[in-house]
């Protein structure tokens, strides 16, 4: 299938490969399919792309490698509405903020990951109760040194 996206112009997708956020994302109620997208280069990011939405783009990082204590707890209820059977199922992503100064002032919001069941293609944001994580967690540590070599690669 086709998708039009405004970072990255038309893009071929499987239909296979579409997630459904039912609920949307947290300020986008409105775009509930994705894709995910490789960053070249970088396994450390993912882009998630509207299907819905050309303008709805969201850069990804995963949240382990950024700090290393993140946990995420799930419960029974949530665990059912994405059809979760096992912890290998599940995708976990926070969304990546860069400010007017640039990638190395990145940010992402550990508070607010998404999860994904990929192998049934079910998606969602949660929001976690925990003040020891931030919504703007900085990607890098505070000498504006990268977490790995990667993440500066990635441009934004």
């Amino acid at each position: 299938m086709k998708v039009i996206s405004k970072r990255f112009g038309e893009l071929e997708v499987d239909q296979n490969a579409v997630i459904n956020f039912e609920e949307g994302l947290l300020g986008f109620n409105s775009a509930k399919q994705f894709v995910l997208l490789d960053v070249p280069e970088n396994p450390l990011f993912k882009w998630l792309q509207s299907v819905d939405s050309a303008e709805v783009t969201f850069l990804l990082v995963d949240p382990f490698v950024i700090k290393k204590d993140y946990s995420v707890k799930l419960d029974d209820t949530f665990l059912k509405e994405l059809e979760i059977e096992n912890k290998e199922q599940v995708l976990i992503y926070t969304i990546v903020t860069i400010p007017a100064g640039g990638f190395i002032n990145a940010t992402t919001n550990l508070i607010g990951p998404l999860l994904i069941n990929w192998q049934r293609k079910q998606g969602k944001q949660i929001v976690l109760e925990d003040e020891n994580l931030h919504v703007r967690q900085p990607l890098f540590n505070p000498r504006n040194k990268p977490a790995t070599s990667q993440a500066a690669q990635c441009g934004g």
